[in-house]
């Protein structure tokens, strides 16, 4: 645990009185032509909005070739209401091709004494259900990556089952429902329903119904591959009592986990909330998983809190706490009973801010050595020495002599720094692909971190220009948003793939995955001679990608597969490739 687009109805109504105040100066100055003669108009539509961030949502498992693609997202939190669709409008937050682009309004004035936080949540068919807490803090661009377990095929490190068990009249005759250990993981989980437990909706009403579906996802805390789609995310803000008061006033806390559980059922195509009679729930725990407090292996009798994640709202709430127990086999066990469904998670928590406890507030200097080759958008991240998550710099551009700064340090022994990217574009049995040996983070102060280097790759430079036409009216626009480059290349290989652009006016303003250079205005990102490339955009809920080309030191013209046209002039003087590049937008 970082952009192309235009909001057709801001435009429309920007055209719309741009147009008016043309039309009374052609027929003041010449009533006898027609109002729209020879008009040509170049819209600028830097929108009022600021902190674009593209939420990527993706496959866990990259092995698979089933991907998220369009899907409702709902968006809820303390500052919901500050939250747009880049380039404006809230009324339907929609994902395409796995991509949602956000911005904040004008209004917004994020800050680290005033954090910006909201709540994403979807529900994607073929996927367990997906919930992340996003932070804003600066007025800059922001890519998350968000995991998601793919029923059919989950990533190493979760284990899956589906199940349909027989009801009559929402009413069970008694089901025991084993989600056994998978690839990657010790861990694994048993869910009984007693005999006469009637299923019940989110109002507590009682559901008529013959059939109970059951899909149930166990995520290993101490597999980065898993943890990487932890439902909620690691770093909360909406965390509340058993009682409902707000915990920490509403600032981040840090979340260690020994394990989550998600339960989703629905009796004849009806969510399950609630239940008559509790459910016997129990989580096989792996006996490597760190305990934050006694920074040792969790042993019989120690105590780990247990909350529950509304997904809709993004709020964590206290169960109580959990014992270690073990079985007759002396497999640790956390057994607990429930009466509502969600995700339950094993926590252990440490905060900066707010009420700080569990923390060293002193900086972590994290220097990466890397070499050219190895460039690309990654995850840098503490954990424990079982590789549970502690803390993280996420969306991180790693490349040779990068240094990565955590300002305080969560308080425990032992910890490592590793490099992954939660497997959105890796071998996901190769998830951790370097780390440091383990040390005191409260006293180390500085660590450097190898990572084995490749033959430098050959770079091109590549300036973008892009433009957007109205295809029914004489109109330019100057767009601002996230435009995407996808390396076919790199992805065959098992490399970093995605490149994240910003442009702003159609001018590249941020970009991540690859490097930046120029100034403002001028600035180029760096694309690799002889790689192949996809070129793609999301305009106002409508994709627009080229086909593939392949970048060389040459002109040439990229190919349209859906309105997105270009071409690319070389300068040899300075290896440059200019690409000027144009989709078509109706206008209204």
């Amino acid at each position: 645990m970082k952009h192309l687009e235009i909001n057709r109805k801001d435009s429309a109504l920007i055209v719309f009185f741009v147009s008016v105040i043309a039309l009374l100066v052609v027929l003041a100055f010449n009533s006898c032509r027609k109002p729209n003669d020879h008009i040509g108009l170049i819209v600028n539509e830097n929108t009022l909005s600021k902190s674009p961030v593209i939420l990527h949502f993706a496959n866990a498992n990259s092995t698979s070739t089933v991907q998220p693609g369009n899907f409702n997202v709902q968006i809820s939190g303390k500052d919901s209401a500050l939250v747009q669709m880049d380039g404006g409008g809230t009324s339907n937050f929609a994902a395409s091709h796995g991509f949602l682009p956000l911005s904040l309004v004008s209004a917004a004035d994020p800050s680290p004494s005033n954090p910006i936080t909201f709540n994403v949540s979807a529900q994607i068919p073929g996927f367990a259900p997906v919930a992340q807490t996003i932070t804003i803090t600066k007025d800059t661009a922001t890519i998350v990556d968000i995991g998601a377990i793919e029923y059919a095929n989950p990533a190493k490190g979760t284990a899956v089952l589906v199940n349909n068990s027989a009801l009559n009249g929402g009413i069970s005759s008694g089901a025991t429902f084993n989600v056994h250990s998978s690839a990657g993981m010790v861990e694994s989980a048993q869910i009984t329903i007693p005999e006469g437990d009637q299923m019940e909706d989110v109002t507590g009403s009682p559901i008529s119904a013959s059939q109970l579906t059951s899909s149930i996802v166990d995520y290993s805390a101490v597999s980065s591959t898993s943890y990487g789609a932890f439902p909620g995310g690691f770093s909360p803000t909406n965390i509340v009592d058993v009682n409902g008061n707000q915990l920490n006033g509403g600032l981040p806390v840090n979340f260690v986990s020994a394990g989550l559980l998600s339960i989703k059922m629905e009796a004849d195509g009806t969510p399950v909330h609630h239940f008559s009679k509790p459910l016997e729930v129990s989580m096989k725990l792996d006996p490597t998983t760190t305990n934050f407090i006694t920074g040792e292996s969790i042993r019989v009798g120690d105590v780990i809190p247990l909350w529950s994640l509304s997904e809709g709202t993004g709020q964590w709430k206290s169960e109580g706490n959990v014992t270690v127990t073990s079985d007759d086999n002396g497999d640790l066990l956390a057994n607990f009973q429930t009466t509502h469904l969600c995700c339950f998670n094993l926590d252990w928590s440490w905060t900066i801010a707010g009420h700080p406890y569990g923390t060293c507030f002193v900086p972590l200097r994290v220097t990466i050595h890397c070499g050219a080759g190895n460039s690309g958008v990654f995850d840098v991240t503490i954990v424990t020495p079982a590789n549970q998550y502690l803390a993280g710099a996420h969306g991180e551009y790693v490349h040779d002599g990068d240094v990565v700064v955590f300002p305080s340090v969560p308080s425990i022994a032992q910890c490592k720094v590793v490099i992954s990217n939660f497997n959105l574009y890796l071998d996901p049995y190769l998830p951790i692909i370097a780390q440091t040996g383990l040390f005191n983070p409260c006293t180390q102060g500085s660590v450097d971190l190898f990572w084995g280097a490749p033959a430098a790759p050959q770079f091109i430079n590549v300036t973008l220009n892009i433009s957007g036409h109205c295809s029914n009216k004489n109109v330019n626009v100057l767009p601002s948003g996230w435009f995407f480059i996808y390396d076919v290349t790199a992805a065959q290989a098992r490399q970093c793939a995605w490149t994240y652009v910003y442009v702003r006016n159609g001018i590249i303003l941020y970009a991540f995955g690859t490097p930046i250079t120029g100034s403002h205005g001028t600035y180029s990102i760096k694309l690799v001679d002889g790689h192949q490339y996809y070129f793609y955009t999301f305009n106002s809920s409508e994709w627009y990608e080229s086909s593939v080309f392949t970048m060389q030191p040459k002109n040439f013209t990229l190919p349209n597969i859906s309105g997105l046209t270009g071409v690319a002039t070389y300068n040899a003087a300075t290896n440059t490739e200019n690409i000027t590049a144009t989709y078509n937008v109706h206008c209204r």
